[in-house]
């Protein structure tokens, strides 16, 4: 536990010192320097720490300084820090020779808590990166995938989906060349009986398809019957029904053409607002505002619907500013088209959910 504390505390050392220095003509020489003291560390230990609860804790550290300074942070220790991350996913570090000297893929129920921070390594190095993430996650792409075999343990399984659709979501138009690798393994974990695995799987089979280019239109309609038993009754998890939204708002965003509206729209509208995952918000309304901005003609029959959830967004304490001002527009595009029509609707909702919708209106 002390060795665990020492790698903590260089995260609170070289934020100290980026807070110090910053004021000072020669301060970001002597950040870097902490920089540099710091990122060899926490490399060092990835590859010859024997102790796997220290070298997640290093590995989680490494992920915050992506993601709290970016790539500056680590362009300069790129290299030794693919190296290290390669040799944790192939298990060949020092502390996975510890415990286990048997080569049986079977026996890892051990390396849970390190492979979950060594699979957080890749969407951080996919944030900081961006599309150039992509010749990295070539070399990371195989040994990752060794972890969804379906001889592996589930959480396994859906440790590796949750990594691919964060680094889908955020490498972007690259993980097209990968689709037809990924996506036979997530959809058979759309159907999976672990509402966790379901929660990874459909998010993940909605950013493959926004971003999977044309690689990934012949996997739409599979997909759409993936998702169509996430929103039965029988699914009592929320999570899971809020991720299966989000999925098919993005698919909708992306390739309205090939999703069948007049089938589609009253699942996924009786499914909102969104009960538990809010960060699936942003994609369902903007989708729901390009249908209504298009004059889309099977969103027209659902307005009444629509006035209903809008009210309950805008007065949510747990929904984002950014979503309740895309509500707002949406709401002020259907007053310009439709005014005094939509006062039905509108007088039934409680008087704090009018007010609030009409307060976002005018600012959109």
């Amino acid at each position: 536990m002390q060795l665990i504390g020492s790698v903590t505390q260089l995260m609170n050392i070289l934020a100290a010192a980026r807070a110090i220095f910053r004021t000072h003509n020669d301060g970001t020489g002597k950040a870097n320097e902490i920089l540099d003291t710091v990122m060899n560390i926490y490399i060092k230990t990835m590859a010859d720490d024997d102790d796997k609860e220290v070298v997640a804790q290093a590995c989680l550290s490494i992920a915050d300084i992506m993601k709290d300074y970016g790539y500056a942070a680590i362009q300069n220790y790129l290299s030794p820090l693919v190296d290290a991350t390669l040799l944790l996913l192939t298990e060949k570090a020092a502390c996975q020779q510890v415990e286990d000297e048997s080569d049986d893929d079977d026996d890892v129920g051990h390396d849970e808590i390190l492979m979950d921070a060594v699979s957080d390594l890749l969407p951080a190095f996919a944030e900081c990166m961006g599309s150039h993430f992509e010749p990295v996650f070539a070399k990371l792409f195989e040994p990752l995938m060794k972890f969804a075999k379906a001889r592996r343990p589930d959480q396994d399984r859906t440790m590796v989906v949750a990594s691919l659709a964060e680094v889908a979501q955020d490498m972007g138009a690259p993980i097209s060349a990968y689709v037809d690798r990924i996506m036979p393994l997530v959809l058979k974990e759309l159907e999976s009986s672990h509402p966790t695995n379901k929660r990874n799987a459909a998010f993940c089979v909605g950013e493959l398809c926004k971003n999977g280019g044309e690689t990934a239109l012949k996997y739409f309609a599979d997909v759409l019957r993936g998702l169509n038993p996430l929103f039965g009754e029988s699914e009592t998890d929320l999570g899971v029904r809020d991720n299966a939204a989000g999925a098919t708002a993005r698919m909708i965003l992306v390739h309205p053409e090939l999703v069948p509206l007049n089938q589609v729209l009253p699942v996924l509208l009786r499914g909102l607002p969104l009960k538990e995952d809010q960060e699936e918000s942003m994609a369902v309304y903007s989708c729901i505002y390009s249908l209504v901005l298009a004059s889309n003609p099977q969103i027209i029959p659902h307005v009444p619907d629509l006035v209903r959830i809008f009210g309950q967004v805008v007065e949510s304490p747990v929904e984002k500013g950014e979503v309740k001002a895309i509500v707002g527009r949406t709401f002020s595009h259907l007053m310009s088209v439709y005014g005094d029509q939509l006062h039905p609707f509108i007088s039934v909702l409680p008087a704090s959910q009018a007010n609030a919708l009409a307060a976002f209106a005018s600012a959109g």
